[in-house]
């Protein structure tokens, strides 16, 4: 991954994003993985949904999910990560895993939930248990509330 892309996610660096898209960036460039050198010194990894969920960044997500192409939304979502400590995450299974609330809840609105609810975990649990474990009911609504639930 671009070091200006993974700085820019990890920061929150929403200019940056909007330049970064408007200049002529191939999909693959949006697509990269941070994979962290050694394991253990850095915990998160990933694509930059990933490493925004991990620094609490929704505004962000927000903006790379309504800049982005949809093409390029639907892969970064689904992407799952096993670097660092994500155990196969998707950016949603990761916020819901570690209580990220806001961006949490910008991942699973309106059809986002449509793409990721039946994605499972490690453990086998979907997007809507985790989210009622973790006690995240705006979450669970929203993966209840897509057109055809889990």
């Amino acid at each position: 991954m671009d070091e200006d892309l993974k700085k820019a996610a990890c920061d929150g660096n929403v200019n940056f994003l909007r330049r970064a898209i408007a200049g002529p960036k191939p999909q693959d460039y949006w697509l990269s993985r941070f994979v962290p050198a050694t394991q253990g010194r850095e915990p998160c990894a990933g694509n930059l949904l990933h490493l925004a969920v991990w620094n609490s960044r929704k505004k962000f997500i927000t903006q790379a999910l309504s800049l982005l192409p949809d093409d390029v939304v639907q892969q970064l979502l689904t992407q799952r990560e096993t670097a660092g400590e994500l155990s196969n995450s998707t950016p949603a299974l990761l916020a819901i895993k570690k209580r990220r609330v806001g961006c949490a809840e910008v991942l699973t609105e309106g059809s986002r939930a449509e793409l990721i609810k039946n994605l499972l975990d490690d453990d086998g649990n979907s997007p809507l248990f985790l989210a009622v474990k973790k006690g995240l009911p705006e979450v669970a609504l929203n993966l209840l509330r897509c057109k055809d639930p889990p």
